[in-house]
């Protein structure tokens, strides 16, 4: 391991003045040298870096490379432990692997050079940079940049599944989980940095600087066509010189590469694009491309020839392509995305302000764009408040150039808006006095129209200005497919296509288009409404129901066999059970030979449906499900009568479920003779309902994530013993990120947890058919926030936790702990309360002989049986230790309104004795102590003062899952009515 300590200790000034002979740009880039933890502040709207987790991350997976150095630093309260590239300039060769992430610890230059007022730029130590793919390189400070110096390289070479991601260290706190770190590369893919999607300007970004002709000289009594070697022009933010008389220059490549989050404001005219190329030459490659999030341009060309292909810029803070300075490359395939926000722009041209006629001329060559925006809806259009991007293109006084194959839709100002130049003479021949020239452009929903008047008088062919556009996302409809394409045959490096805009006819959304596995999607790029069946699916000939909005209905296979994405737009039915890929055995080191371990991802919004009774999804052993609902479009798995509209509210086991499968130990082995403490690989059982074998030896499974999913109306009876569950986890592992969850009328238990270590937050059980929440063999995850609503039924119950029935002292013991939740019931009303009929649910709290673990912070009213019912083994010792003692312990629990705690016990014998074994619970005759919230249920779930603020809530952390648990104020799963984080994605509340 080599670090370059030289350069330690605040001597980036020196030495990038040193060898580029000026530092005249008003951007700061000192370093302070600290090589310990420091605490940084996230950046602009970083939104604070919270976390319940254990507050560090580890990105590094093998010995960082000469160059760098492992280093830990604080952001956001999160410890960062990375590659650390030190401020200052790389002097040798350097390639940052691939199983690390990289951390820009103050502006890295790459390679150094000298200049002359004689000769210009000469590059002095050379150097290539080479980042290998899947990279991550991110920024500590506002201020650091990659700085790619004039005669050096840098070779960014991603692929279309690992792409290379440069990133602000506030992006990357979040892969601190509650017990499920995230990687580099997942905490970079989910559309917000420090806890929100609008985050702007966190660190500097990539400049790159080159030795091809500029016309903006700093010595102004230079003549850029005469001496383009003396034409050079000192970069923002202190980024250095660039410019000369090489057109064909070499800066490497840039392939598959992301840039977030970046555009430090050093101040109000010194501000770093994304990626600023400056000066750069013809021979760099750019090719797929993304910046998002810029606080100033996405990208700008200042001079130059370098052409790109395949660029996208997202919420850009100012406009998202601009160029100036004389620019003449190449752009084809760009798809620009723009946000509310003052002035910002699709594209800005520009020659050079003070002097429209210097030469060489901007003159780029653009074609298939497409320019749009977008409020949050998928829907182009201007924004109603008027503070919308501004125009589609901005074409300055001066530049020249070519555009053509263009969609532009939704802007707030012109869709094309052109500056004359006072000599303006549009006859006169392109070369001679060069404007720009359009061709084949499709404009609509401009909120100021197609075209300012200066834009009526530019030459033009087939322009389009339609009374609305029928895009889909960011794909082309009917009516941009009716604009023919123009010749592009005799432009160099151009392909001569026959559609416009950035994507083909047959490109109708992300996951069959050129932005598929590289770019950032999520709260970046509006997906089509209406996607094609995506691959691995099959068109199925069944219609969508009456009254959806989807387009057509899409199949799954009874093997899922390759990793496959549910995108929105489509219905999904299960015709038969699926399972998400094959078995790959309890080993997690050593999978079976043959398995296909793949990962099925279904996007929010999406509903798929059960055809049948014994439909059901299974995720195997070694297989992931990615089920990445949001709070204002949930995924919803539910059954073909409730699509139909004829499901009751009595409606039950239609279909299947859902079942995961893990390799979390268990303690029901198939082969009774095998000991589950010290086999746990060879400790495995078949799951109900035919859904395969789980169980095996890694705690830390990782089966994939479900947030904001629902599924409805399930729990098929396939016999009397076996009937499938709402959600069965079966061995499921710590790194499975469960959170925000409803199963409603499930006809078996809501949840069951069989072993495993998996965790949950925000649970939602409604309308189970027996219990809501139920453990066994072996649980020892934990949940916080529970509501469980309980309706009509016989002997359901709120929770029943077992250990395992034929062995109650069998280890791993089922050691759950449950935090904040209320468990309560319904007939039809929202008053709780025990049936008159006495067939109401059950027991609140079954606690079966055997397991152990805390209920704590918990509310159970309204059920016909106990409050708690504990069915004590007969060797029931009540003093042991919380952590490992072999018995449940109840802790600040309330108890009302159940129909055998009437005297104010909970029960007779056992359970009395764990109850009052902790003076904070309390259980009382009183009627409903719970209302509604007020602005989104009927149902009565708050607990209303003085009862909410009578018993002390725990907070003590599980020292085997510490930073799981939120530190809360109160019992049972909401605060108060402000608390709504069940109020709006859940159904039947």
């Amino acid at each position: 391991m080599k670090m370059i300590s030289s350069l330690r200790g605040g001597l980036l000034l020196t030495s990038a003045c040193a060898v580029l002979a000026a530092c005249s740009g008003s951007g700061s880039v000192e370093n302070t040298g600290n090589t310990g933890s420091v605490t940084i502040n996230p950046g602009n709207g970083g939104g604070g870096g919270q976390t319940t987790a254990d507050g560090a991350v580890d990105f590094t997976t093998q010995l960082c490379p000469d160059g760098t150095t492992e280093g830990t630093r604080t952001v956001g309260g999160v410890d960062i432990t990375a590659c650390i590239i030190p401020a200052g300039t790389l002097l040798t060769d350097t390639t940052l692997e691939a199983g690390n992430a990289y951390a820009l610890d103050g502006t890295v230059f790459v390679g150094n050079s000298t200049f002359s007022a004689a000769t210009g730029i000469a590059p002095g130590t050379q150097v290539t940079l080479n980042i290998e793919p899947g990279v991550i390189v991110f920024g500590l400070n506002g201020e650091d940049a990659l700085v790619v110096s004039p005669g050096s390289q840098i070779n960014a070479v991603g692929s279309p599944s690992q792409p290379i991601i440069f990133t602000s260290a506030a992006d990357l706190i979040d892969a601190d989980q509650d017990g499920t770190d995230l990687s580099a590369m997942e905490a970079a893919s989910d559309g917000v940095s420090g806890g929100s999607s609008t985050a702007r300007g966190q660190w500097g970004g990539i400049v790159i600087n080159g030795l091809a002709p500029i016309n903006d000289c700093e010595d102004g009594t230079v003549d850029p066509v005469v001496s383009p070697e003396l034409c050079v022009k000192d970069g923002e933010g202190g980024s250095g010189l660039y410019g000369g008389s090489n057109p064909a220059d070499n800066s490497g490549t840039l392939q598959f590469v992301r840039v977030q989050y970046a555009g430090f404001l050093f101040s109000t005219d010194d501000e770093l694009n994304g990626i600023a190329f400056q000066g750069v030459g013809n021979m760099t490659t750019v090719d797929n491309i993304q910046v998002h999030n810029n606080a100033d341009d996405g990208v700008e060309f200042f001079g130059g020839t370098v052409n790109a292909t395949h660029v996208v810029v997202t919420g850009a803070g100012d406009d998202s392509i601009d160029w100036t300075d004389g620019w003449q490359g190449n752009i084809q395939y760009a798809l620009v995305v723009q946000t509310p926000g003052d002035a910002n722009r699709g594209f800005e041209g520009d020659n050079r302000g003070n002097d429209n006629a210097i030469r060489p001329q901007s003159m780029p060559n653009i074609a298939n764009f497409t320019l749009t925006t977008d409020f949050g809806n998928n829907v182009p259009g201007p924004d109603a408040n008027g503070d919308g991007p501004d125009d589609g293109a901005k074409l300055r006084e001066g530049t020249g150039g070519f555009l053509a194959n263009g969609i532009i839709v939704g802007f707030q100002g012109q869709g094309i808006d052109f500056d004359v130049p006072g000599d303006f003479t549009p006859a006169n021949p392109a070369e001679v006095d060069p404007r720009p020239t359009l061709d084949s452009i499709f404009l609509a929903d401009n909120n100021g129209g197609a075209f300012d008047s200066a834009g009526r008088t530019l030459a033009a062919m087939n322009i389009v200005e339609a009374a609305g556009s029928t895009l889909n996302g960011v794909f082309s409809g009917s009516a941009e497919q009716a604009v023919a394409a123009a010749d592009l045959s005799g432009l160099a490096g151009i392909d001569n296509v026959d559609y416009i805009g950035a994507f083909s006819d047959s490109e109708t959304a992300i996951s069959n288009s050129w932005l598929a596995g590289w770019t950032l999607v999520s709260n970046a790029i509006p997906d089509a409404a209406n996607a094609a069946c995506p691959t691995g699916t099959t068109l199925s000939s069944n219609p969508v129901p009456a009254g959806r909005s989807e387009a057509r209905v899409c199949t799954l296979p009874t093997v899922v066999s390759a990793d496959t994405r549910l995108v929105g737009g489509n219905l999904y039915e299960l015709d038969g059970s699926v399972f998400v890929g094959t078995d790959a055995g309890p080993d997690a080191s050593s999978p079976f030979g043959g398995a296909v371990q793949v990962a099925l991802t279904i996007d929010p919004g999406v509903t798929l449906y059960g055809l049948n009774g014994e439909d059901a999804l299974i995720v195997t052993r070694g297989s992931q499900l990615f089920s990445n609902g949001t709070e204002g479009a949930p995924v919803v798995m539910t059954s073909l009568a409730d699509l139909n509209g004829t499901a009751t509210a009595t409606t039950r086991g239609q279909w299947g479920g859902v079942v995961i499968n893990g390799r979390a130990p268990i303690n029901d082995c198939e082969v009774g003779t095998v000991d589950p403490v010290a086999n746990p690989e060879q400790c495995e059982k078949d799951g109900e309902g035919g859904s395969g074998l789980f169980g095996g030896n890694e705690p830390t499974d990782n089966s994939g994530r479900l947030t904001y999913t629902q599924v409805r109306y399930a729990g098929f009876l396939f016999s009397t013993d076996d009937e499938l569950n709402g959600i069965a986890f079966q061995g499921v592992g710590s790194d499975t990120e469960v959170d925000y969850i409803q199963v409603h009328n499930n006809s078996d238990d809501g949840v069951e947890f069989f072993g495993g270590t998996v965790n949950a937050k925000h649970v939602v059980i409604t309308g189970a058919g027996d219990d809501s929440i139920d453990w066994t063999d072996g649980w020892t995850g934990n949940i916080q926030y529970a509501i469980v609503v309980q309706t009509e039924g016989d002997a359901n119950r709120g929770f029943e936790g077992d250990n395992r029935g034929n062995d109650n002292a069998i280890e791993p013991q089922s050691n759950p702990w449950i935090r904040n939740f209320t468990l309560t019931t319904n007939f039809g009303g929202s008053v709780p309360g025990p049936d008159a009929n006495g067939d109401g649910p059950d027991d609140g709290m079954k606690l079966r002989e055997g397991t152990a673990g805390q209920m704590s912070n918990g509310v159970v009213v309204g059920f016909d049986g106990e409050g708690l019912d504990f069915d004590a083994p007969a060797d029931f010792t009540p003093t042991y230790p919380v952590e490992t003692g072999p018995r449940p312990t109840v802790l600040s629990t309330y108890l009302a309104n159940n129909g055998d705690d009437g005297d104010g016990n909970v029960d007779l014998g056992d359970s009395e004795t764990i109850f009052n074994a902790d003076s904070e619970n309390v259980a009382e005759d009183v009627a409903n102590p719970l209302v509604a919230d007020s602005d989104g249920t009927s149902a009565t779930l708050i607990l209303q003062a003085p009862n909410a603020l009578a018993i002390t809530p725990v907070n003590t952390d599980r020292p085997s899952a510490p930073g799981f648990f939120d530190t809360v104020d109160y019992i049972g799963a909401i605060r108060d009515d402000a608390d709504n984080w069940y109020v709006g994605w859940t159904f039947s509340l």
